[in-house]
This record gives C-alpha cells, sequence and structure tokens, in this order.
C-alpha cells in the first residue's frame, strides 16, 4: 500500500515538473515573440499604419516573422546576437525556402525546424493573410504598384 502511495506521489511530481517546464519553454518563447514584434514595430510602424506581426517561428537564434501592414505584407529572417534579436533581411516566400535559410548561415536542421513550424502556425492564418506575405519586393507588392503609378 505505501509503495502505491509512493508511486501516485511520484507521478504527480513528475506531472508538476513537466507542466512547469512546459509553461517555462512557452514563456521564454513568448518574450522571444515580444522583442520580435517590438523590434518590426520599433522600425516600420508608422503613426497612422502599424505592423501587425504573427505569426512567428522561432528556432535557436533565429526566427522568421510574418508580418502586414495596411494591404501590404511580407516576412522577416531575424537573428538573436547578444541577447537582442535584428532582422537580418526581409522577404516574400523566398524567406521559406531552405537553400536561402542556409546561405544566410542557418543550419539545415535549425532552418527545417524554422520552416515546419512556419508551415503549421500558417495553417491557422486566414489565406488572404497568407496571401500578403508573399508579397513584399514581389511586382505584386502594392508598393511596388505606387510606385510606378507616379506621374514623372
Amino acid at each position: 500500500d505505501f509503495m502505491f502511495y509512493k508511486m501516485i506521489n511520484l507521478k504527480r511530481l513528475l506531472m508538476a515538473i513537466f507542466a512547469i517546464t512546459t509553461c517555462s519553454i512557452s514563456i521564454a518563447a513568448s518574450t522571444d515573440q515580444i522583442e520580435i514584434i517590438n523590434t518590426i514595430s520599433r522600425i516600420y510602424d508608422k503613426p497612422n499604419l502599424k505592423v501587425t506581426t504573427n505569426p512567428i517561428s522561432i528556432n535557436e537564434n533565429f526566427a522568421i516573422a510574418d508580418w502586414t501592414q495596411g494591404n501590404r505584407g511580407g516576412r522577416a529572417l531575424l537573428k538573436k546576437d547578444n541577447g537582442h534579436w535584428a532582422i537580418i533581411t526581409c522577404g516574400a516566400d523566398e524567406i521559406k525556402d531552405l537553400k536561402n535559410l542556409k546561405d544566410a548561415g542557418i543550419s539545415t536542421n535549425v532552418a527545417k525546424a524554422l520552416i515546419e513550424q512556419l508551415n503549421q502556425l500558417e495553417k491557422s492564418i486566414d489565406p488572404n493573410q497568407i496571401h500578403l506575405f508573399s508579397l513584399f519586393g514581389t511586382k505584386n507588392d502594392p508598393k511596388h504598384a505606387e510606385h510606378h503609378d507616379h506621374k514623372h
């Protein structure tokens, strides 16, 4: 009877440890996500047009953040150096290309994990918004169209 009681307590303890560990992992990810959102907002927010950054895929010291701003959107590749997130480059679908991520100095395993996680996260995003992520820097980017519509 005593052994059974000890096993129950051990199971409870392991469940508690698991819960605490899981929570601390998600808290750590949330802190990184907040820092990434703040980094992008600090650079690109306009008084009347804020950037929305979501979803964000993070693996080790690298992240891919999808963003929209009004009728525009894209993806940012970020790296964490000395505890601070910085944008390496902005783009569209090419940011999710394994070769491009490897060319940016990201290991194959980290790059694959970033892409797989982002693809998973994007499944819960509205397809119209997903379309915006693929526009940045392309001929379909509204900024590109604005630029070419100007009369000289």
